[in-house]
């Protein structure tokens, strides 16, 4: 007859493989270094938003005149219909600007043309006094 020792006894296994866990400790960390600067832009922008949504102050009335700037691919420019040379274009706007004080200028850039160019041109309004604007884009001359 065979003799069964107490040494092969089934025991129970205590130790626990941290690897899985690891794993998935390393995931969720990817994972929320992914989401926070995504979650912090959403915020900002959900604070933001009502402001930019909300309609004009009522202090701020529409413009008496609107006059419109056109900017075309070769940078030329023409100011209601009449061309401009491009430094003609500050005294121009800044006697516009003294001689009506709540006009309201449309400019309309090419849309070949670099973001720099609108933003010169927006510089030069802005150095004019002229505050009231609004930006467009053409594909070709009007």
């Amino acid at each position: 007859m065979k003799r069964h020792s107490n040494r092969h006894q089934l025991r129970l296994i205590t130790e626990i493989s941290i690897t899985p866990l690891m794993d998935l400790v390393l995931v969720l960390l990817f994972v929320f270094l992914l989401a926070a600067p995504l979650l912090k832009a959403d915020k900002a922008m959900l604070t933001a938003a009502p402001a930019a949504l909300s309609p004009a102050p009522a202090s701020a009335p529409a413009p008496s005149e609107t006059m419109v700037l056109v900017v075309n691919s070769d940078q030329s420019v023409t100011l209601n219909g009449a061309m401009l040379a491009r430094t003609d274009l500050p005294v121009s706007l800044k006697q516009l600007a003294q001689r009506k004080p709540g006009l309201g200028i449309e400019v309309r850039m090419h849309r070949d043309l670099p973001v720099q160019q609108l933003v010169e041109t927006m510089k030069l309004l802005e150095s004019a006094g002229i505050q009231k604007t609004a930006v467009t884009t053409h594909a070709d001359a009007p």
